[in-house]
C-alpha cells in the first residue's frame, strides 16, 4: 500500500523503472549515523549538554506529529478504497440491468417484425390522406389563383402599387403554406413540389414586375420627391414590408429547414443599390460634349456636375427626410453614395488621358470640392472628413505629375520659341526698346516670366505643394534656358566677328541682353519673395549669407551671363583700340613722342559711352570696372615686356611722367563717367612707374620691397622684368633683387589674386 501511495505522489516515478525491495536493516543503519552525526552537531559544548532534555522533548513533539500524519493519510487512502470499490459495485450491478433490458428489446424486435409488411398498405393510404388533408384546406386558395394573378397583374399595371402587393403576398402565403406543408411531409414526393410550383410560377412574375415598378419610382426620387412625395412613401411600404417578410421567413428556416422560392427577396438592398446607379447615371448625364466637340467639354462637365450635385443635395436635405424611414439615414447615406459615384467618374475621366489644362480644370474642381463651391455650400455644409478623399493620394499625385510634365513640355516649347523671336529682332534695322529708364531691353524676359506667373496662379489655386513642384520645375527649365540663351549670344558674337558691319545695332542689342539677364533675376527675386515668403523672410539680409537656392543660384547664373555680355562689348570696343595700334604703340619710341594713344583711348571711351550710358545702373558699374582692368592690363603688359630699351635717366623719367600722367587722365575720364567706381586701380601705374623713375639704385631695393608687399600677387619674373625695364641693372642683379623682395615662386603656394596673377595666368 505504501508503494501505491508513492507512485501517486510521484508521477515522474511512475514512468521510470520499479522501485527496488525495502532493505530495512540498511535503513535503519542509515537512520542510527544521519542521529548520531545530527547529536554531534547539537552537543559540540559542554554547556549544550544542559539542553538535552529539551532536545528530547522537540524530537519527541516531531516524533508525534509525523506518526500522527502518517495515520491520517494511511486511514484517507484506505477511505478512497472503500469508496472506489463500492461504485464498482454499483456499476457492475447497472451493467447487468442494462444488458438485461437490451436483450428484452431485442426479443420484441424480433416478434414485432412482420408487423411491417402487415402495415406497409396502410401507411400509403395514411400519406395520401394527409396530401388530401393539406390539399383541401387550401382549395380556396388554389382555385382562386389564376384569377388573383390576373387581378394583381392589372393592378400593377395601374400603379396600384399597395393593392397589387397586398394580393401578391396572399398568393404568395398561398403558395409558400402548400409548400411547407409538401416539406414537412415524412415522405416528399418531387413530382408534387414540381407541380405546385409550376401552377404558383406566375406568382414570381408578379413579383419581378412589382419590383420593376418600385425601382423605377426609386431611381427617380428627386423628381418624385418635388412633384408626387406618395410615390416614394408607397415604394418604401412595400420594401419595408417584404424586409419584415424576409426576416420571418429567416425564423422559420432556422426551425424548418424550409425556404420559399425567391426569399429572402433583399428589396432594401436593391433599393439602395438603384439609388446609386441613378445617382452614378445623373453625374455621367451632365456630360454634354466631348473634346472632339469642344475643346472647353470638361469644364464645362465638371460646371454642370457642381451646380446638379448642389441642388440635388439641397433637395436630399430638405425633402428626402420626411420620405425615408429614420433607418435609412437617407441624407447621409446619399451624400455618401453621391461622393462615391463622382470618385468613380472621376477615376473613368482620367483613365481617358486627360490632356493639357483638362488636368488644371481637373485638379481645380477636387480642390473646390471642400469649400463653399460646392460642399461647404451654405445651405449644404458637410464635413468631407466624414466622406473620406474624393481622389486618393496616389491619383492626386499622378495628375499633379502630369500637369508638370505638360507644363513643362509647353515652358519648353514656349520659351524656345520666345527665344527665337527675340532673336531675329537682335539683327533688326533699328535699336532696340528702351524703358522708362533709358535701358535698353527686349520682352524676352517680361514674357517668359508672364507665362511663369500665369501657371503659379493655377497652381496657388490648386494647392502650396503644387506651387514648390512648379517653382522646382522652373528653376530646372530656367537653368536648361540660361545655357540656350548662352550659347545664341556666343553665336551673336561669332556672327558679328565674322562680319562687324553686320547687325547694324550689334552693341546696343548686346547692351539690351545685359540688362534682360538683370531681369531676370529681378523677376526670379520677385517670385521668390511672393512664392516662398515664409522661407525669404527667415534669411540674412547679408547678401553673403542668403542659403543659396535654386532661385539664387539661378539669379547668379543670370548676373555671369550678363557680365559675359559685358565682356563682349569691351572686346568690341578693345578690337577699336587695337586697330588703332594705341595700345601696340605703348612704351614704344613712337608713344613717348607724342600723346595721340591716351586720346585715342579717352576718345574711343567716351564714343563707346554713349550706348554704355543705356545699361542698367548695376552692370554700367561692373563695366567700367572691367573696362579700367583691361587697360591697366595693357599698360603694365606693355611695361614689363620691356618693348623700350632706355638710353638715360632722362628717358626713364620722360616715361615714367608719362605713365602717371596718361593714368590721371584715363582715371579722371572713368571718375566723369561713375563718381561710385572704385578707380584705386590706377595707382599700380604711378607705382610701377616710381620703380622705373628712381634714379638712386641704391634706393632700388627698398622701392622694390615696399612695391612686392604692396601688390603681393607679382609673380618673380615679372618683377624681374620690372627692374630690367630701368636698363642700367643686369639681369642677375635684376634676378637677386627679386629674390630677395619675394623669394623663389612656389607653384603649391597659394598667391593672392590681383592684376599681376591674372596678367600670369593669361599668359
Amino acid at each position: 500500500m505504501s508503494g501505491s501511495i508513492d507512485d501517486d505522489e510521484d508521477p515522474e516515478h511512475s514512468q521510470g523503472p520499479a522501485p527496488a525491495p525495502l532493505d530495512l536493516g540498511r535503513l535503519e543503519v542509515e537512520a542510527r549515523q544521519a542521529a548520531a552525526k545530527h547529536v554531534a552537531s547539537l552537543l559540540q559544548r559542554p554547556d549544550q549538554l544542559d539542553k538535552v532534555d529539551q532536545y528530547k522533548r522537540r524530537v519527541a513533539r516531531k516524533k508525534a506529529s509525523v506518526e500522527a500524519m502518517l495515520k491520517t493519510a494511511v486511514q484517507s487512502q484506505l477511505d478512497g478504497v472503500r469508496t472506489g470499490l463500492n461504485q464498482l459495485q454499483s456499476a457492475l450491478q447497472d451493467v447487468y440491468q442494462i444488458k438485461q433490458s437490451l436483450d428484452e428489446i431485442e426479443e420484441n424486435y424480433r416478434i414485432i417484425e412482420p408487423l411491417h409488411q402487415k402495415l406497409k398498405d396502410l401507411k400509403e393510404e395514411n400519406n395520401k390522406f394527409c396530401q388530401l388533408s393539406a390539399a383541401q384546406e387550401n382549395l380556396k386558395h388554389i382555385f382562386t389563383v389564376p384569377e388573383s394573378v390576373k387581378k394583381t397583374s392589372e393592378l400593377i399595371n395601374e400603379g396600384k402599387l399597395l393593392q397589387a402587393h397586398k394580393h401578391l403576398t396572399d398568393l404568395e402565403m398561398s403558395r409558400d403554406d402548400l409548400l411547407l406543408a409538401l416539406h414537412k411531409q415524412p415522405n416528399q414526393s418531387p413530382t408534387d413540389k414540381i407541380t405546385l410550383t409550376n401552377y404558383f410560377s406566375e406568382v414570381q412574375t408578379l413579383s419581378v414586375e412589382l419590383g420593376k415598378q418600385l425601382w423605377v419610382i426609386i431611381q427617380r426620387t428627386l423628381l418624385s420627391v418635388r412633384r408626387e412625395p406618395t410615390l416614394i412613401c408607397t415604394a418604401l411600404r412595400i420594401i419595408e414590408r417584404e424586409e419584415r417578410m424576409d426576416a420571418a421567413w429567416y425564423k422559420k428556416y432556422d426551425q424548418t429547414g424550409f425556404m420559399p422560392p425567391g426569399r429572402p427577396k433583399k428589396w432594401k438592398e436593391k433599393c439602395l443599390e438603384v439609388l446609386q446607379s441613378s445617382i452614378a447615371a445623373r453625374i455621367e448625364g451632365t456630360q454634354l460634349e466631348t473634346r472632339d466637340q469642344d475643346k472647353m467639354w470638361l469644364v464645362r462637365h465638371l460646371e454642370i456636375t457642381r451646380q446638379s450635385m448642389i441642388d440635388d443635395l439641397k433637395v436630399v436635405k430638405t425633402l428626402l427626410p420626411p420620405v425615408f424611414p429614420p433607418e435609412y439615414n437617407v441624407v447621409r447615406r446619399y451624400q455618401k453614395m453621391y461622393h462615391t459615384a463622382l470618385s468613380l467618374h472621376l477615376k473613368e475621366l482620367i483613365q481617358q488621358e486627360l490632356e493639357g489644362n483638362e488636368v488644371v480644370s481637373l485638379l481645380q474642381w477636387v480642390k473646390a470640392y471642400d469649400s463653399p463651391e460646392l460642399l461647404r455650400h451654405p445651405e449644404l455644409n458637410i464635413d468631407v472628413k466624414e466622406l473620406g478623399p474624393l481622389l486618393e493620394n496616389n491619383i492626386i499625385l499622378y495628375l499633379q505629375n502630369q500637369y508638370l510634365k505638360n507644363m513643362k513640355q509647353n515652358i519648353t516649347e514656349w520659351s524656345r520659341n520666345t527665344l527665337r523671336s527675340d532673336i531675329r529682332d537682335w539683327v533688326n534695322t533699328e535699336a532696340p526698346d528702351q524703358d522708362g529708364d533709358g535701358f535698353y531691353n527686349t520682352q524676352l524676359p517680361v514674357i517668359i516670366f508672364q507665362m511663369m506667373e500665369q501657371n503659379l496662379q493655377v497652381a496657388k489655386i490648386i494647392g502650396q505643394e503644387l506651387v514648390k513642384k512648379v517653382l522646382e520645375l522652373f528653376a530646372e527649365e530656367l537653368n536648361r534656358f540660361a545655357l540656350e540663351y548662352k550659347n545664341e549670344l556666343q553665336i551673336y558674337d561669332e556672327r558679328h566677328l565674322a562680319d562687324r558691319k553686320e547687325p547694324k545695332y550689334f552693341i546696343h542689342y548686346v547692351i539690351a541682353n545685359a540688362n534682360n539677364c538683370i531681369s531676370f533675376g529681378e523677376y526670379m527675386n520677385q517670385l521668390r519673395k511672393r512664392y516662398m515668403k515664409s522661407e525669404f523672410e527667415e534669411e540674412s539680409n547679408d547678401a553673403e549669407q542668403i542659403r543659396k537656392d535654386q532661385f539664387q543660384q539661378l539669379t547668379d547664373q543670370f548676373l555671369t551671363l550678363a557680365k559675359q555680355c559685358c565682356d563682349i562689348m569691351l572686346e568690341e570696343m578693345f578690337i577699336d583700340l587695337r586697330d588703332s595700334n594705341c595700345f601696340n604703340d605703348l612704351m614704344t619710341r613712337n608713344w613717348m613722342a607724342n600723346s595721340s594713344g591716351v586720346e585715342t583711348i579717352i576718345a574711343t571711351w567716351a564714343d563707346y559711352h554713349q550706348d554704355f550710358l543705356h545699361l542698367k545702373p548695376m552692370m554700367y558699374e561692373i563695366l567700367l570696372a572691367k573696362g579700367q582692368k583691361k587697360i591697366i592690363k595693357e599698360y603694365v603688359k606693355a611695361l614689363l615686356s620691356r618693348k623700350l630699351s632706355f638710353k638715360n635717366y632722362d628717358e626713364r623719367k620722360q616715361s615714367s611722367e608719362k605713365i602717371i600722367s596718361e593714368a590721371e587722365q584715363i582715371k579722371a575720364q572713368f571718375m566723369e563717367m561713375s563718381p561710385k567706381l572704385d578707380a584705386s586701380m590706377f595707382d599700380v601705374l604711378p607705382a610701377l612707374a616710381e620703380v622705373v623713375k628712381l634714379k638712386d639704385s641704391s634706393m632700388l631695393s627698398l622701392e622694390v620691397t615696399g612695391f612686392a608687399k604692396k601688390y603681393p600677387d607679382i609673380r618673380l619674373e615679372q618683377l624681374v622684368n620690372l627692374i630690367l625695364c630701368r636698363g642700367d641693372i643686369s639681369r642677375s642683379d635684376a634676378r637677386q633683387l627679386a629674390l630677395d623682395s619675394v623669394g623663389e615662386d612656389d607653384a603649391s603656394q597659394a598667391k593672392p589674386k590681383g592684376i599681376f596673377s591674372e596678367i600670369a595666368a593669361s599668359g
